[in-house]
C-alpha cells in the first residue's frame, strides 16, 4: 500500500480568509499577503518543521499597470520577528507602457524541510506563477495570453538557510521599482502536508 499523506489547511477562518492583503502601489517591498491586525503574518509555531515536511502555498490576486513601465518582482520569505528570509524570488518583472485593470494572477508553491535547527540550508523552495495578459475573452491557441514567471528562474529550487527552531511567518512580498502598477492578493492558503 502507498503511503498516505494529509493536507491541511493551517490559515483557516479568521482573520486569515475574511479579507485581500493590501495592495502594494508605491516604489518599496511590502508584504501582499493577508494578515491579520497590526500587520501579522500567519505564523508557524517553533521546530514545527522537521525534515520532509512539504508546505503548499496556494495565492491569487490581481495587477494593475499604468501608462509607465516599472519593474514588479514577487517573493516568499520567511519572516521571524520581522526579520525576513528570501525563501524563493522571480526576476523582474516589466508590467509595459500600456494600461490594464485588474489583470488575474495564481502562485503556487512548495516549501520543502530538508534540515531541521538554526544553521545551515534548512528550507528548499520552487514557486511558479501564472499572469494574465489580458482581462479580454482568450483564445485557444494565440500567443500572450498567460505570462509563466518562475521562482527562481532556472536551475530548480532555492536552499536557504532559516531557523526553524523560532515561530515563522511565511508571507507573500512584492517589490515595485516605481509606482507605476498595483498588486494586491486576494486569497492566499498554506497547506502543510505530512
Amino acid at each position: 500500500m502507498a503511503v498516505q499523506y494529509w493536507g491541511n489547511l493551517l490559515n483557516a477562518g479568521a482573520p486569515w480568509q475574511t479579507t485581500a492583503g493590501t495592495a502594494l502601489s508605491t516604489a518599496t517591498t511590502a508584504t501582499i499577503s493577508p494578515q491579520s491586525a497590526g500587520s501579522n503574518d500567519y505564523t508557524l509555531q517553533s521546530n514545527y518543521f522537521y525534515p520532509g515536511l512539504i508546505i503548499e502555498i496556494d495565492a491569487q490576486g490581481f495587477i494593475t499597470t499604468t501608462g509607465s513601465s516599472t519593474t514588479l518582482t514577487v517573493l516568499l520569505a520567511a519572516n521571524n520577528a520581522g526579520s525576513y528570509t528570501t525563501l524563493a524570488t522571480s526576476q523582474g518583472i516589466a508590467t509595459g507602457t500600456g494600461t490594464l485593470t485588474g489583470l488575474p494572477w495564481s502562485l503556487t508553491a512548495y516549501i520543502e524541510c530538508t534540515a531541521a535547527g538554526s544553521s545551515g540550508n534548512t528550507l528548499s523552495t520552487e514557486a511558479s506563477m501564472l499572469v494574465a495578459s489580458s482581462v479580454s475573452a482568450p483564445t485557444i491557441g494565440t500567443t500572450n495570453n498567460v505570462t509563466y514567471i518562475g521562482m527562481p528562474s532556472a536551475s530548480g529550487a532555492t536552499a536557504a538557510a532559516v531557523n526553524t527552531t523560532v515561530p515563522l511567518g511565511l508571507p507573500l512580498r512584492a517589490t515595485l521599482a516605481g509606482a507605476n502598477a498595483t498588486i494586491q492578493c486576494t486569497q492566499y492558503l498554506i497547506k502543510a502536508w505530512s
